[in-house]
């Protein structure tokens, strides 16, 4: 499993017709949203699963999912709102403006569509888990290779997945990740 193949399953079919229907946008825009959305959320998962509590409840969440199919007509958009808090924290509100932003959305779109998805992204993520055996303490691990780090900490591992590590700070301490800081920019 990796981004590009996550990618695909969330936007396959007529996934993304549907959820442009629904929000109001043509499917570049829907496209555009997810792509843009999925290194940053799969990356705030990895840094969640940092601490025992996090990876625990984490594993709680994809465990939960694993029935959920690529089908937006069944997607619980109240229950992906939810995840989006528990991903992002309080950073949620900003993260969604800056994604809105950078594609030229509203932030009820941007976050409608990001609702949408994440259901199904912890059910993809689960059977990942599952697939792989991959216990609570290997969680980070699984994400990082899914980002192509492979690594939890971030001066290890390469890639994508360390670069968002990294991201995930507030080297700054404005309470804004500097990763959605740079949807801003």
């Amino acid at each position: 499993m990796d981004l590009n193949s996550i990618l695909g399953a969330l936007t396959a079919g007529n996934a993304v017709n549907d959820m442009g229907k629904q929000f109001n946008l043509n499917n570049n825009q829907v496209n555009s949203i997810i792509t843009s959305a999925l290194p940053t959320l799969i990356g705030a998962m990895q840094k969640n699963t940092a601490t025992e509590s996090g990876a625990s409840s984490l594993a709680g969440a994809l465990a939960s999912h694993l029935g959920d199919g690529i089908n937006l007509s069944s997607a619980n958009l109240l229950d992906g709102s939810k995840i989006l808090g528990h991903i992002l924290g309080g950073n949620s509100n900003s993260f969604i403006s800056a994604l809105a932003k950078k594609n030229g959305v509203s932030d009820g779109q941007a976050s409608g569509i990001l609702s949408a998805i994440l259901p199904m992204l912890l059910g993809l993520l689960g059977k990942g888990q599952q697939s792989s055996n991959t216990g609570i303490g290997g969680l980070g691990g699984l994400l990082g290779s899914i980002l192509g780090g492979g690594s939890t900490t971030q001066s290890s591992g390469g890639g994508l997945g360390s670069i968002l590590g990294g991201a995930m700070a507030d080297k700054n301490n404005n309470g804004v990740p500097d990763i959605i800081e740079g949807f801003i920019k």
